[in-house]
């Protein structure tokens, strides 16, 4: 598994000129997004409003992660459910190191707080725990840039070592949480299904009752679709109505029942794309 994990998607990037992604410069995502496009496309960072570029059509792909084996969902995949019309075109899975990230000044022993996404500090809160127990804790976009801006020996940022070398800084440590347990899995939202690999999956938007769900659920039984992947999220409208990402495997393309399944009310195609894992 550790070696697919080190597989890029093939993306077709014919007609991709500009690829949008949650930044700003120096965050995992930024890094996600050049691990894929490298200098091929223009990349493009977005504090807000990334999906509504991507909706539209100021740029042309998105990338922002979707889950997390330590979290779960990132708060970012309701923001893609809530899209009219999203198309998942890959998906890149990737083990996370996270490096403490400091001026050149600093020093661990002057560290009295430390920063980071507010999943990066969930997933670093082990850490935390016992290499840094003293030391506040704070939540906050772009704290690379951040630490770089305020120029202080007493904070630090967890984050990608790019963010490091973009913004002059030091690595006081590195390595930290890094491991199949920490993985982020990343969605490129597109326009064009790809095509069939033979190793695919097929991602599904359901928003269902709960009188209503085993009924859904034994219809992918009974298609012999084979279920890799349930999320629910709530549907902050009802408190019986819920939402869920469901991936199974297969492509739309191959698999009738799939196609079946995108003409039932409350149910929506996302994307089927290659599967890395």
């Amino acid at each position: 598994m550790n070696e697919q994990f080190k597989q890029l998607p093939a993306i077709d990037i014919s007609g991709i000129k500009r690829a949008g992604y949650i930044g700003p410069e120096g965050t995992w995502t930024h890094q996600a997004t050049l691990d894929l496009f490298g200098d091929q496309v223009e990349l493009v960072p977005f504090s807000d409003g990334l999906f509504e570029a991507y909706e539209n059509g100021f740029v042309d792909v998105a990338c922002a992660p979707a889950t997390t084996s330590l979290v779960g969902t990132t708060p970012y995949l309701d923001q893609i459910l809530s899209l009219k019309s999203p198309r998942i075109i890959a998906e890149y899975p990737k083990v996370l190191s996270y490096s403490l990230i400091a001026s050149k000044d600093a020093s661990f022993s002057t560290i009295t707080k430390v920063m980071g996404h507010p999943v990066a500090l969930q997933e670093v809160a082990a850490w935390l725990d016992e290499n840094m127990p003293n030391v506040e804790r704070e939540s906050r976009m772009g704290t690379t840039s951040f630490v770089a801006e305020q120029k202080a020996p007493s904070i630090a940022a967890f984050g990608p070592a790019l963010g490091a070398k973009l913004y002059d800084l030091q690595i006081l440590r590195t390595g930290i949480e890094e491991g199949l347990h920490n993985v982020t899995r990343w969605w490129v939202l597109g326009r064009k299904t790809p095509a069939p690999t033979g190793f695919d999956r097929t991602t599904l938007h359901l928003r269902v009752s709960e009188q209503n769900l085993s009924y859904v659920l034994n219809m992918f039984s009974k298609e012999d679709l084979v279920v890799l992947n349930i999320y629910e999220r709530p549907t902050c409208e009802r408190l019986d109505t819920h939402q869920y990402v469901v991936d199974v495997a297969g492509h739309v393309s191959t698999h009738p029942a799939l196609a079946a399944l995108a003409t039932i009310d409350g149910i929506r195609i996302l994307g089927s794309y290659p599967r890395l894992y």
